[in-house]
């Protein structure tokens, strides 16, 4: 039987779906949606349109090592979801998990050596961490609720994570070992999305605290919480720009579709980006901070666009009839 995320949403699922090449100039994404997905690379510039993987079930979730050499993603051609591997350009295909159940959301260390992912091993989600190559493979949550979307912290010794293990969705943080598992949010609604500052002092994340969700940023300890945004909407998928100064972020406003804001780290200096009447969600910062690429609804399906860091300079980079989501540019050198 698969397991359904339940309450998770599309955004989340298919953000880990896109990373790019160590020259700073390729996008990956997906092509075709959820459930028929296969992985894409082009150009930052939206040229040279490449299919990298070619099969009838789903591939997804996919995420560039850090030298920008290898792609790990997720993929149900074996029958249920797997965690594989492969080179740049698509070669190398190498399967690195072979369970009854699934393994989603590969992650991977900021030295490259090693992959946290989430798997399903006995009727639960749990967190694991493997080498590169498939081996050691170390289970590092033990829990009767759901732990899952491992994020490391940028020097590689921690691990952020979403536990519903005390009722509702909280956000806690280990030791790359699984130790010193710390619970940082207590609240009675979910707490999840958690993204680290480029310096790994901060995290933000998406709170319901308040009854609908806001962004929120706290001390990689847990402390000094602090609501950045308040709406009588949905604000979530916080993105850090690469100087750590901004963060950019999807909110519904005060209009029936998302756009996508920007904001100081401070939550001032609030900017809105995008005006349409379709949704444009989950940005994503180019290396240099300069520019933004989204996903946007505005010409009936998805498809991926850019802009610059102001808004100005919207290009539309994919432009067929299936759905093209999630970009993000690679590392810069």
């Amino acid at each position: 039987m698969k397991r359904i995320l339940l309450g998770v949403p599309a955004v989340l699922i298919l953000a880990c779906v896109t990373s790019a090449s160590a020259d700073g100039g390729k996008i990956t994404f997906v092509h075709g949606g959820y459930g028929h997905g296969e992985i894409y690379v082009m150009d930052a510039d939206g040229g040279n349109q490449t299919r990298l993987t070619d099969d009838i079930k789903d591939d997804r979730n996919p995420v560039w090592s850090p030298d920008g050499r290898r792609i790990a993603f997720a993929s149900s051609r074996d029958g249920d979801y797997e965690i594989f591997v492969m080179d740049a350009d698509g070669g190398n295909l190498t399967r690195l998990t072979d369970n009854v159940s699934d393994d989603e959301f590969p992650a991977w260390s900021p030295d490259g050596g090693r992959i946290a992912f989430t798997s399903f091993p006995d009727g639960n989600w749990e967190i694991f961490v493997m080498d590169a190559d498939g081996g050691e493979v170390t289970r590092l949550t033990f829990n009767d609720d759901w732990d899952m979307y491992p994020a490391w912290s940028p020097d590689g010794s921690r691990i952020a994570f979403e536990s519903h293990r005390d009722g509702d969705a909280e956000i806690f943080v280990m030791d790359a070992d699984g130790g010193n598992q710390t619970q940082l949010t207590f609240n009675d609604d979910r707490e999840h999305f958690a993204a680290w500052s480029p310096d790994g002092r901060r995290i933000a994340f998406e709170s319901a605290r308040d009854g609908d969700a806001e962004i929120f940023v706290m001390d990689a300890d847990g402390g000094n919480q602090t609501q950045l945004t308040n709406n009588n909407s949905t604000d979530g998928n916080p993105a850090w720009s690469p100087d750590g100064l901004r963060i950019a972020f999807r909110s519904g406003g005060d209009s029936d579709s998302h756009e996508i804001f920007v904001m100081d780290a401070d939550g001032g200096n609030l900017t809105r980006l995008t005006d349409n009447i379709k949704d444009d969600r989950n940005p994503v910062w180019s290396p240099d901070g300069r520019r933004i690429a989204f996903e946007s609804e505005r010409d009936g399906d998805l498809e991926i666009f850019v802009m610059d860091a102001d808004g100005g300079k919207v290009t539309r980079l994919t432009d067929d009839e299936s759905d093209d989501g999630f970009p993000a540019w690679s590392p810069a050198e």
